[in-house]
């Protein structure tokens, strides 16, 4: 597993084994890639295929203007992740975050690190109210959950020690 950086020094990616890409590429990979989401309309039972598609290709490139406009503006971060949970509050490490734009279909899943510094671990497109409610973001909260674990057994607890991380890593 690796740690690579998407929009450094402010948002990384993990870079799974096994797979080809990081979790942020791979994600826009598929969500802009049209026969991918028809083929994920289908298996979902999505009565309108087409407007799916439409949507999902919008929400997609919505999230990588956004998230493009904060870094190169650099604003914080906080403007697109939220705390995972609503009822989690305060200032906690490591804490579970989902990225959020009012009325879009797709999560991505992050670690917050510290202040103004986040992991993607995944992403899903939103099909249920809660995560544990449909297959693929309960998968992602395992891994946003295993994630977290392997950056607290690595002793990360500030953006200093992520960043040594990183260069061990490398």
């Amino acid at each position: 597993m690796k740690i690579v950086d998407i929009f450094a020094p402010t948002l990384f990616a993990f870079h799974y084994d096994g797979e080809a890409d990081n979790e942020y590429d791979r994600l826009m990979d598929n969500w802009t890639d049209v026969s991918y989401l028809r083929n994920y309309a289908k298996n979902n039972s999505i009565d309108n295929v087409n407007q799916f598609v439409k949507d999902r290709l919008k929400d997609a490139e919505q999230i990588q203007d956004l998230l493009e406009e904060i870094t190169t503006n650099k604003e914080p971060l906080e403007y697109y992740f939220r705390t995972l949970f609503d009822s989690e509050s305060g200032i906690k490490a490591l804490s579970l975050q989902k990225g959020k734009i009012e009325r879009n279909g797709i999560r991505l899943y992050a670690v917050k690190i510290d202040e103004n510094c986040f992991v993607i671990t995944g992403g899903a497109i939103k099909m249920s109210q809660t995560m544990q409610d449909h297959p693929d973001s309960n998968k992602e909260l395992t891994k946003i959950k295993a994630a977290k674990a392997y950056l607290q057994e690595n002793t990360i607890v500030d953006k200093d020690s992520f960043y040594e991380l990183i260069n061990e890593l490398k």
